[in-house]
């Protein structure tokens, strides 16, 4: 991948492993740009008190303050939205969504190579900064973990306009609720996806996709989550609300396969 987008870029590099910080800084120093290295978290936030930078790849494990108390102080007290990437050996799932609650942009799993470094780095300084939310907005959507809501209660599944679509036709009746099942999980994964790396366009466009394939298999409770989705993030309003929403829908999903699996039965 090109990494012309990198020249005039400040990068700050936040590593404490002496190997590590020769292999990073040897990687960006051909691009063009500049970088400095700090080997704690309390050194990231020196240097943040001094000058500014395009973007900081974090290092988790570091001494003195780790990269995630790192990162939390950079976005509640010092209201900073530069784009933080984790640098770390161990990243699941569950991992991946900590790192975002702390208001981290991306993860890179060491060791990484030049491809990877360079298309992430090109993710998030050039794609999503096309529609950047306002310092405001970054900081309202950085919430935590305690303040998630999951709406787990039974929806009501409506198949009345299937039912006439249908026309006592079973197998079409079938066939369109095998569609739905085969393409909602696809429509869903795309929605946790845009919302953890913050594409809130892409996460919009996932959200009305998902609104329209409720249509006929109407579940009008799992229906207005996905509006809201999409209404929050066209408007970038009450992004607080997004992570509570994005499981949600996942969770209210779940339960309307066991509900259609029961009717296909």
């Amino acid at each position: 991948m090109k990494n012309d987008f990198l020249i005039g870029k400040r990068i700050l590099i936040a590593e404490d492993d002496f190997v590590n910080q020769r292999l990073i800084s040897h990687s960006i120093q051909s691009t063009g740009a500049s970088f400095d290295i700090a080997g704690t978290g309390k050194e990231v936030i020196e240097l943040l008190n001094h000058g500014s930078y395009d973007l900081i790849l974090m290092d988790i494990n570091m001494p003195e303050m780790d990269g995630l108390e790192a990162t939390k102080y950079i976005r509640k007290e010092m209201k900073l939205t530069t784009p933080i990437i984790s640098m770390t050996g161990w990243s699941n799932k569950e991992d991946i969504y900590k790192f975002e609650r702390a208001g981290m942009n991306g993860t890179l799993s060491k060791p990484f190579g030049l491809d990877i470094l360079y298309k992430t780095l090109h993710d998030n300084l050039i794609s999503l900064k096309q529609d950047v939310p306002a310092k405001d907005k970054i900081a309202e959507a950085m919430m935590d973990e305690e303040d998630e809501v999951i709406d787990n209660t039974p929806p009501t599944v409506d198949l009345s306009l299937l039912n006439e679509l249908s026309e006592s036709d079973s197998e079409y009746k079938k066939t369109i609720i095998h569609m739905f099942l085969d393409s909602m999980p696809e429509t869903i994964k795309q929605i946790e996806e845009a919302y953890q790396v913050k594409n809130y366009d892409a996460l919009a466009k996932a959200a009305h996709y998902a609104k329209s394939s409720l249509s006929v298999i109407n579940v009008e409770d799992l229906r207005a989550l996905v509006a809201r989705l999409e209404m929050n993030c066209k408007k970038m309003e009450n992004l607080h609300e997004l992570r509570s929403l994005v499981k949600t829908v996942k969770v209210k999903y779940d339960l309307v396969v066991k509900i259609l699996d029961e009717e296909l039965k």
